[in-house]
């Protein structure tokens, strides 16, 4: 079996690793030595690829070449065109478009240098042919004409006398130096000084007709006066742009203003003259001289004089002098003006358009993109059959749109049988830019756009709209930025739905090539291949030709059924794997028509010097049926007997497969080998059936099919006595495909749909004891208890215990599952199974939890897996929940349990058991005086009517695990028989000194406090009146401290009244808290009271006086006692003379002897 399903592994992994689904293995490639050929590609007429060679030299000024590739011959031929010698170096084959129903071919040549004088222009040229012919129709029919280089040039001079005299000369000698920089006749002169009054010294016809036009200016004087700039304007208008005046038709009309200052005292207004300026098509310069043009209104005034835009037609300087730095600037500025024939520009109009750069084909006839136009700013020409043409771009005023490649792409775009026109602009404000056109009123104006969002990433530099769903209108726009940089990704591809109505126009999501190909340029090239998968849905090809090192890669993407594009490409064609010398492999792409003939889309991709033709692999699903008969396992043979066999016959199963074409192809019938693999019970460690042919669970078939059904019939097989027959056996079939070579059409393979399924499964189920109308009707009830709890206490019981009954008094009952409801705060931990002597088999639960509702109430579903509860059958088992000690019950916890089956039996009052618990909540509060032994205080009996200042500490600390309110007790002796013991008494909090502890006075339980003190000398609450203080806590937070003090004044007088020497006195600290809710941990009960000891001791004073006299006289008294005594015994009788003189001389002791009388008597000490 490991065997069998390694090599089934493998095969499948084989069918998924062949590329999906264009053919590599069999390319057309078809290689010119042409200098560019395959920069551009399209498939023409169903017949020929047709390939672009835009750098071939055909001849003298003559660059470009067309080729006709054909599949049948693998080979090129020229296509002969007659193209005319003032296309010079046009480029032919730069781009190309084609069209169906009819067939045409539009090629372009975007790069005709038109030579005009000493100026060379860049236009272009396109060839549109029709299918069966290569006779060609010129767009356009012939080259624009020779921009005129004639100038007509009126110098309005300020005169107003607040222009100095010597200012007044440098004025006419800029005029003279701008004036020598100009050849009659091309460029001829007028001159005009105004201030409130206006001359004209000399006329155009004057400048011609002088034979030294520069000397007319040596007459000119200043009138002085007030200035009437707007008024002088106009009669340069009505009078000196005049034929009478020698002003030419045709001659650009330039009127260059030199002022000084603000017009004043002029009855006109710029607003009066300057729309005539512009009817009459005069290019204005205002030069604006001094400091007057500082303020904002001044500077308005040369806004208003100048054409626009101003920046191009203002110069302003500080003074007079500096009016010789603008010669050259405003030189260049009127040679600039060549070829315009607006007012508004200074710069190119059509003369750099580059007409042909890209084309597309529309219903309306062909649009040739022209990324030159007006100063590159660009735009398109559409061209009606026989009408004029149409130019269609972006208003200068509405947008700036000066650089931005207008017309770089172009593509057609249909919704409800509208025509849009879409055209990108890849340099617009650096990040690049599209646009969506729609004809209003015959004049095709931007209705959308979307904007890129890198710079340089060249965002609009290709388009494709795609129809996804091919029902004639076009669902989205593919937008490729190829320069779009990420650190492992080069290029991307924008997927941008078309815009209803007024909506904006936003892309929705973004297509990259592999990574690790930061230079690939993805998204250089896309075409819509056509349906390729045949999924009824349109696919694209997108070509990254920077991709490992310029070698290039096509990536294939599939459509997806939400009219959108798959975010993943389905195959990556690399130019390496196809052969080692391509280049630029996907710079060019073209797809959707069948040039093999095998019913089938193919795809034309260009490379450097290559072109190459990929086929559409025919792509095969697979049909199956899988029927099991007897439908149900009867319980004859599933149920377990005395003396069985090991297996018992389970019946046979029909496997069928029929193999067909998705799309329909023209390949006939195609063989595929199909190695299928049949599995009972997969995934089961014990699979309970197996295969009559090869006694085990698995079974391998490999058949080579042809577009036909193949039906196979196995025998099944059940394993003697097994345990779970609730759960229906399964069948599983699942299979690999690979594709055999059509050798007519090139050895090319089928291939399995890359979304195919490849599993399919069929049940057998056992069969139900339910009656004779097969109907179950199970009578199930359920009960639990909590096993002797009587409250939770949550954050002591973190288990809660249930145990559960289950009971059927009817049919059998399968599936039977049992859920409880419980709230927040418990968790499902396990189930154990219980004694069940009523139910023979082991029983399996499998549990899962999820809320049940919005209430957050959750639920626990537990099933019983492989029991069938017979009737009168009973089960028992334990559902232990976790109880988190922060968890917020209320009082009551309501715990609900109920029963049901797939037998879909009706719910009774017995499948529904409710039981509720009573809930209290753990805390650990511990109440402790720091203070380490008891306190003494000793008085003596003259002291008795004195006091001493004494205080107590105790500390209260919340060890638990939820916040409660409590009230801490201080219970103080302050009078013992109405004689006070604890004076001027108060408690307070040094944390919070705003607790408010109030006192409440407390009798003694025993009256005779004598004999109380007799047996015990301890004054506490129940011998003396004592102060009750209580302090409230609102809120006594987890791991909180308080600190309270006990102060007053402790008197000695009472203790007298004890009969006592010694008295301790108690004072108790206690904590109370609302019992019904909280209980403190068990065992902990004693660190809810503390109390504080204090001992009194009275000491008598002695007078030493009386005793040092009677010990005196006593002293006395015994030292006479004892001279009489020994007196009496003859102790003062002098012998002590005759001792001396009987002792020798040299004895040195005495021995009793005398001694020599004349010898000194020795020292007494």
């Amino acid at each position: 079996m490991t065997r069998t399903r390694t090599s089934l592994l493998l095969l499948m992994a084989l069918a998924s690793s062949l590329c999906f689904n264009l053919d590599m293995d069999q390319p057309t490639t078809f290689r010119m030595d042409s200098a560019g050929f395959g920069h551009s590609v399209v498939q023409y007429a169903n017949s020929w690829v047709v390939v672009g060679a835009p750098q071939e030299i055909k001849a003298t000024n003559q660059t470009g070449g067309l080729y006709q590739c054909d599949y049948s011959t693998a080979s090129c031929e020229p296509i002969p065109l007659q193209v005319p010698p003032e296309a010079v170096n046009m480029s032919l084959g730069l781009s190309l478009a084609a069209a169906t129903n009819p067939s045409q071919l539009l090629a372009c040549g975007p790069t005709v240098h038109h030579t005009c004088r000493e100026n060379v222009y860049l236009t272009g040229f396109c060839f549109l042919l029709a299918s069966g012919s290569w006779q060609a129709q010129r767009l356009p029919a012939a080259l624009q004409e020779c921009p005129r280089q004639e100038h007509d040039i009126v110098f309005l001079i300020d005169g107003s006398g607040s222009i100095y005299f010597k200012d007044f000369a440098k004025m006419l000698s800029f005029v003279k130096a701008v004036m020598s920089q100009f050849q009659r006749p091309s460029t001829q002169f007028s001159l005009m000084q105004f201030s409130n009054k206006f001359l004209v010294h000399f006329t155009f016809k004057d400048f011609m007709d002088s034979s030294d036009p520069l000397g007319l200016l040596n007459s000119v004087s200043q009138l002085r006066g007030l200035t009437h700039t707007a008024s002088a304007i106009q009669v340069v208008i009505k009078e000196l742009f005049s034929a009478t005046r020698g002003a030419r038709k045709d001659a650009s009309k330039i009127l260059i203003v030199i002022t000084d200052g603000q017009k004043q005292g002029d009855y006109l207004g710029y607003d009066d003259v300057i729309p005539m300026a512009e009817a009459a098509g005069i290019i204005r310069y205002a030069v604006g001289v001094g400091s007057a043009f500082q303020s904002t209104q001044a500077w308005q005034e040369l806004n208003d004089i100048a054409s626009k835009p101003s920046h191009e037609h203002i110069f302003k300087v500080d003074d007079f002098d500096a009016l010789r730095d603008i010669q050259n600037q405003l030189k260049e500025k009127i040679f600039a003006i060549e070829g315009t024939q607006t007012v508004s520009s200074s710069s190119f109009e059509l003369e750099m358009s580059q007409e042909g750069f890209s084309t597309v084909f529309t219903p309306d006839g062909p649009v040739l993109g022209a990324v030159g136009s007006f100063d590159w700013s660009g735009g398109a020409f559409l061209y009606p059959p026989k009408m004029s043409p149409t130019f269609i771009n972006v208003s200068q005023e509405e947008v700036d749109m000066r650089d931005s490649y207008l017309g770089y792409s172009t593509e057609l775009a249909t919704w409800q049988g509208v025509q849009s026109l879409v055209l990108g602009a890849p340099r617009h404000q650096h990040t690049g830019k599209v646009f969506i056109f729609t004809q209003q009123s015959r004049q095709w104006r931007p209705k959308a756009n979307v904007i890129g969002t890198q710079i340089g990433s060249y965002f609009g530099a290709s388009l494709c709209s795609v129809d996804v769903d091919r029902d004639g209108s076009s669902d989205l726009v593919l937008i490729g930025a190829p320069h779009y940089y990420m650190q492992t990704q080069g290029g991307q591809v924008s997927v941008c739905p078309l815009p209803r109505g007024r909506a904006k126009w936003q892309c929705e999501a973004v297509l990259r090539g592999e990574q690790g190909h930061p230079w690939g340029r993805f998204g250089a090239a896309l075409t819509v291949l056509g349906d390729v998968n045949g999924d009824k849905l349109m696919d694209v090809a997108i070509g990254a030709p920077g991709e490992q090192e310029n070698q290039g890669a096509v990536y294939l993407f599939h459509g997806t059924s939400g009219l959108g594009i798959s975010p993943s490409h389905s195959q990556r064609i690399a130019a390496s794997q196809l052969s080692p010398r391509l280049q630029y492999f996907g710079q060019s792409l073209s797809g959707g028509q069948d040039l093999t003939m095998d019913g089938l889309v193919d795809l034309a991709v260009g490379a450097q010097g290559h072109a190459l033709l990929l086929r559409t692999r025919p792509v095969l699903r697979v049909w199956v049926s899988i029927r099991i008969t007897p439908a149900e396992i009867a319980r004859s043979v599933f149920e377990c007997q005395e003396q069985e066999p090991s297996v018992r016959t389970l019946g046979d199963a029909d496997v069928c497969l029929r193999i067909y074409e998705s799309p329909k192809n023209r390949l006939g019938d195609l063989q595929s080998s199909v190695t299928f693999d049949l599995t009972l019970d997969p995934g089961r460690m014990n699979p309970r059936a197996i295969f009559e042919e090869t006694k085990t669970w698995n079974l391998t078939r490999v058949r080579v099919l042809g577009l036909n059904q193949h039906c196979e019939t196995v025998k099944l097989l059940l394993l003697a006595c097994v345990e779970d027959t609730v759960t229906p056996i399964t069948l599983r079939l699942n299979f690999s495909l690979e594709g055999k070579p059509i050798p007519s059409f090139g050895s090319i393979r089928p291939v399995l749909a890359v979304d195919a399924q490849r599993y399919f499964t069929a049940s057998l189920p056992f069969e139900k004891n339910c009656g004779a109308d097969h109907v179950c009707q199970d009578d199930l009830g359920i009960s639990f208890h909590f096993s002797g709890l009587k409250t939770l206490v949550v954050g002591n019981n973190l288990e809660l215990n249930m145990e559960v009954t289950v009971r059927n008094d009817g049919e059998d009952s399968y599936g039977t599952t049992v859920t409880f409801f419980y709230p927040p705060g418990l968790s499902y931990r396990r189930v154990a199974e219980g004694q069940n002597q009523l139910q023979p088999r082991s029983l399996r639960l499998t549990c899962d939890s999820a809320l049940a509702d919005g209430q957050g109430t959750w639920r626990t579903r537990c099933s019983i897996n492989h029991l069938i509860l017979r009737e009168g059958a009973q089960i028992t088992f334990t559902a232990t929940f976790d109880v988190s000690p922060k968890a917020v019950l209320g009082d009551r916890l309501l715990l609900t349990a109920n029963v049901s089956s797939e037998n879909n039996t009706p719910r009774t009052s017995k499948t529904t058991f409710q039981l509720e618990l009573p809930v209290k909540y753990a805390v650990y509060i511990v109440i402790h005086s720091p203070e380490q032994s008891t306190k003494y205080l000793n008085f003596s009996a003259s002291e008795e009517k004195e006091s001493s200042r004494a205080q107590h500490r105790c500390q209260v600390n919340n060890l638990g695990q939820r916040d409660l309110p409590v009230s801490i007790n201080f219970l103080v002796p302050v009078e013992l028989n109405r004689v006070a013991v604890w004076t001027e008494m108060e408690v307070f909090h040094p944390q919070n000194p705003a607790i408010q502890c109030p006192s409440e006075r407390i009798a003694p339980t025993e009256s005779d406090f004598l004999t109380h003190l007799q047996k015990n000398p301890v004054l506490d609450c129940s011998i003396a009146d004592c102060l009750r203080f209580r302090c409230d806590i609102p809120s006594f937070g987890i791991r909180e401290e308080l600190d309270f003090i006990l102060k007053g004044n402790l008197s000695f007088g009472w203790v007298s009244q004890t009969l006592q020497k010694k008295v301790l006195v108690v004072s108790v600290a206690e904590i109370t808290f609302n019992t019904s809710v909280y209980l403190q941990l068990p065992g902990q009960e004693a660190f809810l009271r503390a109390q504080m000891e204090m001992v009194l001791e009275e000491y008598e004073v002695y007078n030493p006086i009386p005793l040092i006299v009677g010990s005196s006289v006593g002293g006395l008294l015994l030292l006479a006692l004892i001279t009489a005594t020994l007196y009496k015994l003859g102790f003062f009788k002098r012998q002590y003379k005759e001792m001396l003189d009987n002792k020798p001389e040299d004895t040195a002791t005495f021995s009793g002897e005398d001694s020599n009388s004349d010898a000194p008597n020795p020292p007494l000490y």
